[in-house]
């Protein structure tokens, strides 16, 4: 016989051996209650796997049965098919309000109640493995969100111990998903100058975040080690180029500030947004992409040649990822390069990265940003403190 139990309650003895009978020839468990009482009695102790309910029973009718069991089985869900006599369909109607699924007239067709039971089974069978389902689904989202946030926290952690930001630089993070693909270095270099990386990983979320890794930890120990900036983007693209997966890169400025400020060298592979202003806030230089990203090319094919230019105080270097040059509106214009330097007009002088913020913002029309964004206001050295 199998393990699935039907519940029939009824109070008609005759009623109650025929349908037994005939339960137990199409192969189930029958168990039998008399009234209302003793079937929520039973389901005290056992849930079964479907229930055939009288409406009109002394003691508890199958209303109140109804309501009863509902209440006792919560979440779990068991069909419950009234049993009725055909005058009885304002009862039929209260009980499907009260919990029931279905109704079958009185006397009852065996063919039909043959048909009933199998497809409320197989729907409760089907219900049951959405259930679980579910269960399992909210226990892996509460692991995985467990683990993401340990693994944020240890990221965040790694990068606040690798870098430093002076007053004359002003800086800002903001992840499309929980976690930032996008990252910003400042390291001390042991001479008195400054190595400065903006890097912009591929994709978003946890996997961008995690292709940071090797980068910080290589920019960081090479600038300790008093490397040159040519020499530590060549060591940060053969170390990615290394360990990264096919497809995975990591666009970045990296910028070398010589002590006291007398002159900046410049190296972008990817990144749209390196701008110098002039002390009126006019663009002197744009310092556009001209290597591919980190991680792309061999060691043989790398090319570390840097843009070097002067720098006086008064002049800024603003640099951003795409998360803001590619900001869309509406119409899917990008805000872009003439947005950037209209913004830092607006800005100037101490309020430029509040005001690309701002600007870029209003353009998606209060939409969300579709890509992390990270935005750096370099200031010279010896200018008084960044205010934005």
């Amino acid at each position: 016989m199998s393990s699935t139990t039907i519940l029939l309650v009824e109070d008609s003895a005759t009623n109650r051996y025929f349908i037994e009978q005939f339960i137990m020839e199409l192969g189930y468990h029958c168990v039998s209650a008399r009234n209302g009482l003793e079937a929520v009695a039973f389901c005290r102790n056992q849930v079964p796997d479907l229930i055939l309910m009288d409406v009109i029973m002394p003691e508890m009718d199958g209303l109140q049965a109804t309501t009863e069991l509902r209440r006792m089985f919560g979440e779990h869900w068991v069909p419950i098919i009234f049993l009725t006599s055909l005058h009885e369909l304002e009862s039929v109607v209260q009980g499907l309000k009260a919990g029931g699924d279905d109704y079958l007239a009185k006397p009852v067709s065996f063919d039909l109640l043959s048909a009933k039971i199998h497809v409320f089974l197989r729907i409760a069978e089907m219900q049951n493995q959405i259930n679980q389902d579910a269960v399992r689904l909210e226990k892996y989202f509460r692991e995985n969100e467990f683990e993401q946030q340990l693994a944020l926290e240890l990221i965040e952690r790694l990068i606040s111990l690798r870098t430093s930001t002076p007053a004359h630089i002003w800086q800002y993070l903001s992840p499309a998903a929980g976690f930032n693909g996008d990252l910003i270095i400042i390291c001390q270099t042991p001479d008195g100058g400054e190595h400065i990386m903006l890097a912009d990983c591929t994709g978003h979320g946890l996997t961008a975040a995690i292709s940071a890794l090797p980068a910080i930890d290589c920019f960081h120990e090479m600038t300790e080690a008093g490397c040159g900036i040519e020499e530590i983007v060549r060591g940060v693209n053969q170390k990615l180029h290394r360990l990264l997966p096919s497809g995975r890169f990591v666009a970045a400025a990296l910028i070398a500030i010589e002590p006291n400020g007398r002159s900046l060298r410049i190296w972008n592979g990817g990144v749209p947004c390196v701008l110098l202003f002039d002390e009126r806030g006019g663009v002197t230089e744009r310092c556009k992409s001209s290597h591919p990203p980190l991680g792309v090319l061999a060691a043989a094919d790398f090319d570390d040649s840097m843009l070097e230019m002067a720098w006086q105080q008064g002049q800024v270097l603003v640099v951003s990822s795409d998360g803001i040059t590619e900001a869309k509106d509406g119409a899917g214009a990008m805000f872009g390069l003439p947005g950037v330097e209209t913004a830092v007009r607006q800005g100037w002088p101490d309020r430029i990265g509040e005001r690309v913020l701002s600007s870029a913002k209003a353009h998606m029309l209060g939409g969300v940003a579709c890509d992390d964004i990270s935005l750096l206001v370099i200031r010279h050295p010896q200018d008084a403190a960044a205010k934005g």
